[in-house]
């Protein structure tokens, strides 16, 4: 992975496998909300679920939505994702779960 794929270029991640641990699967969910394509879905997403105000008790209570997940970690899953060295380094956490190719 180290030798084919530097810091400050795009790469494609794609899962190979289902992440065995639940610390692995909440590395690539987080590793996959950097796309581009994602990020633009969050904005749409928070931009469309407001909150509701509603009494409760004589005070205002605002009900906030729950957080959607827009990522999935299932095999085949494929994210595009800027390879900064914190990001690779994270990669190399979860390598033998994703494959990982220059964008």
């Amino acid at each position: 992975m180290a030798g084919e794929v530097k810091s400050g270029q795009w790469i494609t991640v794609k899962v190979v496998k289902e992440p065995r641990t639940a610390a692995g699967r909440k590395t690539l969910k987080r590793l996959f909300e950097q796309d581009p394509a994602v990020r633009r879905e969050r904005k749409r997403a928070e931009r469309s679920r407001h909150d509701k105000p509603i009494r409760r008790g004589g005070r205002i209570w605002i009900n906030h939505p729950p957080r959607l997940e827009l990522v999935d970690t299932a095999p085949g899953t494929q994210q595009r994702i800027f390879a900064s060295v914190s990001v690779l380094r994270d990669l190399k956490s979860v390598e033998k779960y994703v494959e990982i190719a220059p964008a």
